[in-house]
């Protein structure tokens, strides 16, 4: 019988050893430049059930693999998704286009004892007609991400680092009655980028 937490417990100390290994090889030229190397070559892939109650989703939500560091303090990180249309229950009909929004967080070893962490946000629009045609629209956001400033803002620097994201998409739809359509929502991550 499947025992989920023993799974867990049986896990986790190898997915520990894989982030160890990966940001012990980041503080280390040769290092670096291997993953560099490997990161230039990835980009990673989530596929996302929908969400608030009964949206399509978010699907192919990439990362890219390569960061700009901007002013030498913050990284500006690229994003880039499809959607799917929602069912718009006012109106009976599908909602294609949207308002849409990215949340994107970095990790970055500066040295043996400092991690430079940060976070941003943007929003936009987005154009989800995924299953509509052939060649669905690719919607993209460029994410400034800022260092944390508490307790200490430590910039980040050219080199490995870790990204999440966390994107979502909603209608822009006057609701009378109350009954909102639903959204999409979609997350990937962390993976390994390269700052440039």
């Amino acid at each position: 019988m499947f025992n989920l937490k023993r799974s867990a417990i049986t896990l986790s100390p190898i997915v520990m050893a894989a982030l160890v290994t990966v940001v012990a090889l980041s503080s280390t030229p040769s290092g670096a430049a291997a993953l560099r190397l490997a990161t230039g070559k990835l980009g990673v892939t989530a596929l996302a059930a929908g969400g608030g109650g009964g949206g399509g989703g978010i699907d192919a939500l990439t990362i890219a693999p390569e960061a700009t560091l901007v002013a030498r303090l913050a990284v500006s990180v690229t994003v880039t998704y499809q959607c799917r249309p929602v069912f718009d229950p006012n109106t009976g009909g599908l909602d294609v286009f949207m308002s849409s929004g990215s949340f994107t967080t970095v990790e970055e070893r500066i040295n043996k004892t400092t991690i430079a962490t940060g976070s941003g946000f943007t929003n936009g629009t987005a154009v989800c007609d995924e299953g509509l045609t052939p060649t669905p629209t690719i919607n993209q956001f460029t994410v400034l991400v800022q260092p944390n400033l508490f307790p200490t803002g430590i910039p980040f620097r050219k080199g490995a680092a870790l990204a999440s994201v966390s994107v979502f998409a909603c209608p822009n739809t006057f609701v009378a009655s109350g009954v909102p359509p639903p959204c999409d929502f979609g997350s990937a991550g962390p993976t390994v980028i390269s700052i440039k």
